[in-house]
């Protein structure tokens, strides 16, 4: 089988289920305008289509330059497109390109390398174009843009996080401070989740809630009637029960908000905990969290935890870590509580199995301590653990279906 380095460019149009199921000619007529302009554009940076079906596309390119050269080029025009187009009818792109060694056969190409381009892609915004850090170390100072460092990013079906910088393209730009994801969810949902949210936010953290109020309520009642104005990150259209790789894709995007957020609590485990083992393949649905989509960490004291019920009674110094995200009915994606559970010495609170329950809220703010500030407010934290019993350590674990499998932990001790 033949190999070779490649720039791969993956293109996908946004919504365009809706914009289909809205009006099929106009929206196929669209369609062919710009994929009349893609081909017609697309040989002047020696680049080449070998895939591709319906609204997507997938293209090679000799040299990283010239691929990010064409994506931005590409956006540009397709913007001056739609500019004859109303609102609800223009048709954007993501655009994702990695660099990557990469199989051949005939005219098609195939492997990691393509894999990764696609997934890419799908984080970029509407209009945007995202790239892995393997071609941003040989554009960075060859083209002339802005960019935002997006960090380790996990997507589906590549084994390793990928690192994925966002260029700050004009069109992308548009939206403003909070990105608008328009195609993200596909199924509309049944009924709305309580949230368990901060109430005030700091100077800091003023920009980021500095929204109409209307879109600042949240549709359900809180835990906490008293502190449930949620710090909102971005808005979803057509919000669904998310698929799992939407949801990953929602916390890769929100994870360095939150946990900045946190960290101004002062907290040592607000600033670390991200940083700690993941034992959940994806964000999933906690009914005892406040219906949020949760994660779960535990520090490598805990590493025992990822063997579930068999994990016996975790040694002093294990801490367990989950924060979340909520999505509403109106589309509004929301930060949860970070939640912390840390083992103390022996005697420190028997009747919890010496477990101190600490809650921090969306803007920093501590919300409560066992034995300390505010510890009434987390008895209710004790009260539910304890009821998944003694042999587990009043312990709860990932759902069967999204646990990470870890096959090297030992045997298990109590």
């Amino acid at each position: 089988m033949e190999r070779r380095l490649a720039a791969i460019l993956a293109a996908d149009v946004v919504g365009y289920s809706r914009l289909m199921g809205e009006d099929e000619e106009g929206t196929l007529a669209t369609l062919r305008r710009t994929r009349e302009l893609l081909d017609g554009l697309i040989g002047d940076f020696d680049g080449r289509v070998f895939g591709g079906a319906g609204d997507s596309v997938m293209a090679e390119f000799p040299s990283p330059v010239q691929a990010v050269r064409f994506a931005i080029r590409f956006q540009e025009e397709i913007d001056e497109q739609n500019a004859d187009l109303p609102e609800p009818r223009r048709m954007r792109f993501r655009i994702g390109i990695n660099l990557g060694d990469v199989m051949v056969e005939d005219d098609n190409l195939f492997g990691d390398g393509v894999n990764i381009a696609a997934r890419i892609q799908a984080l970029a915004d509407p209009g945007g174009v995202c790239v892995a850090d393997s071609v941003y170390q040989q554009i960075r100072n060859k083209v002339p843009l802005e960019s935002r460092f997006l960090g380790k990013q996990t997507v589906k079906n590549i084994a390793r996080p990928v690192v994925v910088h966002k260029i700050l393209t004009k069109t992308a730009r548009r939206p403003g401070p909070f990105a608008v994801l328009t195609d993200l969810v596909r199924r509309h949902r049944g009924a709305a989740a309580a949230v368990i949210v901060a109430a005030a936010a700091g100077a800091g953290f003023a920009a980021w809630l500095a929204l109409p109020p209307a879109t600042r309520t949240p549709e359900g009642p809180g835990a906490f009637p008293e502190i449930v104005r949620p710090s909102r990150h971005f808005k979803v259209d057509r919000p669904a029960e998310l698929a799992d790789a939407d949801a990953l894709v929602i916390y890769d995007r929100i994870l360095e908000d939150m946990v900045a957020a946190y960290k101004t609590s002062g907290h040592p485990h607000a600033a670390a905990y991200s940083t700690w083992r993941r034992y959940n393949t994806a964000p999933y649905l906690s009914a005892t969290h406040g219906n949020r989509y949760v994660n779960n960490y535990a520090n490598d004291v805990a590493e025992a935890y990822g063997k579930a019920e068999a994990a016996g009674r975790l040694p002093q110094g294990s801490v367990l870590a989950k924060d979340g995200f909520e999505v509403t009915d109106r589309g509004d994606v929301l930060s949860g509580s970070l939640a912390l559970m840390e083992k103390m010495a022996p005697g420190f609170n028997p009747e919890g199995r010496d477990w101190r329950y600490t809650m921090i809220l969306p803007d920093g703010s501590l919300f409560g301590t066992t034995k300390g500030e505010n510890a009434e407010r987390v008895e209710f934290c004790m009260d539910c653990h304890i009821a998944a019993g003694e042999d587990q350590d009043h312990l709860f674990f990932v759902p069967e279906a999204y646990r990470t499998p870890f096959l090297d932990l030992g045997a298990s001790t109590d």
